[in-house]
């Protein structure tokens, strides 16, 4: 019988560092709320436009889903490129393609031109599988769309991915190239130092209570602008009316002990890569800095639930599982465990548009994953000042949902969030 222990409940990588709170009534010509990836690049666009900006964050930068993020810099999220031909077709899906994968090069493009340290590390990607009816169904199905529409990626059968991974437990996958990790907390610290640079004020400990025309509202101090960009992800739902698009699922983190060289070596042969497979409720992995592996998933019951689960003796033994069942003869322990919530919609694209009420506020929300964090909140600038609409039927806030505010009244939001997700993901 193998010994369990659970982790420590604590995000691996996080060190608090002096934080400014408001303290009176200002103006300013944009405010944005929130200090993740979104809110940190709509700043830096605001701010080169020669605008006064001025940033808030509840607790600190980079205290959000982006901290306490996987770091996997790739356009691949929650929908991959066979699921946008699949809904959209060709065209459009290579737009909204070339759209996320602007993010990844705008993160990118600030690492090398800020010298950001923040654990980055050239990581292509492998997506794997765990069934023969998997590999059909989805490997080969993505690879197909890469082709078809020019992109670089190559499919493995079994023996071929036994190369670059080392498992006997998978029945194939496909790699693609120009994917990276990063340390999303150390990389939303770093631009924060940045932007102060640049000239926007930002102010943590500084929770929003209200929303209005022009103005927001905190418990010490009132911020007017002319424009308001709510980059909250899910804690938007506080702050506007977007509780019939807006809800959040659920995932875990572990972080292992250092691993040796030779461990290492058995887990990635030939490279590090970016792994995950193709379940509904997904597991992936990645080797991050001071070689501690990553492994990161959860389980259908804890993805909806209502608050983050802490202490979670059942993920914890669930992700441990998986690991020693592709990998039976690596033995490493994980002494840290956290949970973490990013916003998502009922059609899984994110939110991106004006309130219906507010003309003076934007949202960003529901940005699966840093990349499509990174290039909304660029979009946001855009749509604000210039009237940019390409996606507006994409990413409107209060776009057309099968499952509507009506049914919702009904089901409730987990339920009708989680059949959503499933109605969505069963037309593929």
């Amino acid at each position: 019988m193998k010994f369990f222990f659970l982790p420590k409940d604590i995000v691996h990588w996080y060190l608090q560092d002096t934080v400014t709170r408001l303290s009176s009534t200002i103006t300013t010509d944009v405010v944005i709320v929130g200090g993740g990836m979104a809110g940190l690049s709509a700043a830096q666009n605001f701010v080169a436009k020669g605008l006064r900006v001025t940033l808030i964050e509840k607790y600190f930068c980079g205290a959000g889903a982006s901290g306490k993020s996987s770091g996997f810099i790739t356009p691949n999220a929650e929908l991959s490129l066979h699921d946008l031909v699949h809904f959209y077709g060709n065209d459009e899906a290579k737009k909204l393609w070339d759209f996320v994968t602007g993010g990844v090069k705008y993160i990118k493009n600030n690492i090398q031109q800020y010298g950001i340290a923040c654990d980055y590390q050239q990581q292509d990607t492998l997506i794997v599988s765990n069934t023969n009816r998997s590999f059909s169904t989805n490997i080969q199905k993505e690879y197909a769309a890469y082709q078809k529409l020019g992109y670089t990626s190559a499919l493995y059968n079994t023996q071929e991915l036994s190369a670059h991974i080392g498992s006997s437990a998978y029945t194939g996958g496909m790699w693609y190239p120009d994917s990276f990790g990063i340390n999303g907390y150390y990389y939303c610290k770093a631009m924060k130092a940045v932007l102060q640079a640049l000239g926007v004020t930002i102010y943590e400990d500084t929770p929003v209570t209200a929303v209005d025309h022009n103005k927001v509202i905190t418990p010490y101090g009132t911020i007017k602008a002319k424009y308001i960009v709510v980059c909250a992800d899910y804690g938007a739902l506080n702050l506007g009316n977007l509780s019939s698009i807006l809800y959040h699922v659920q995932t875990f983190l572990m972080v292992s002990a250092p691993l040796s060289d030779v461990q290492v070596k058995k887990i990635f042969p030939s490279k590090l890569y970016m792994v995950w497979d193709t379940d509904l409720i997904y597991h992936y992995y990645r080797l991050i800095e001071g070689n501690r592996l990553m492994l990161g998933g959860a389980s259908l019951w804890y993805t909806y639930a209502q608050e983050e689960k802490h202490n979670n003796w059942y993920n914890a033994r669930l992700l441990q599982h998986y690991f020693q069942k592709k990998f039976p003869d690596i033995a490493i322990t994980f002494p840290y465990i956290w949970p973490g919530m990013l916003g998502i919609t009922k059609d899984i694209l994110p939110i991106a548009g004006f309130d219906q009420h507010i003309p003076s506020v934007y949202y960003v929300a529901a940005a699966t994953g840093l990349p499509w964090a990174a290039a909304l909140g660029t979009y946001s600038v855009d749509c604000i000042l210039h009237g940019d609409n390409r996606f507006d039927q994409y990413f409107s806030p209060y776009r057309h949902n099968t499952l509507g505010a009506g049914i919702q009244a009904i089901l409730g939001t987990k339920l009708t969030f989680a059949l959503s997700h499933f109605l969505r993901v069963g037309s593929l």
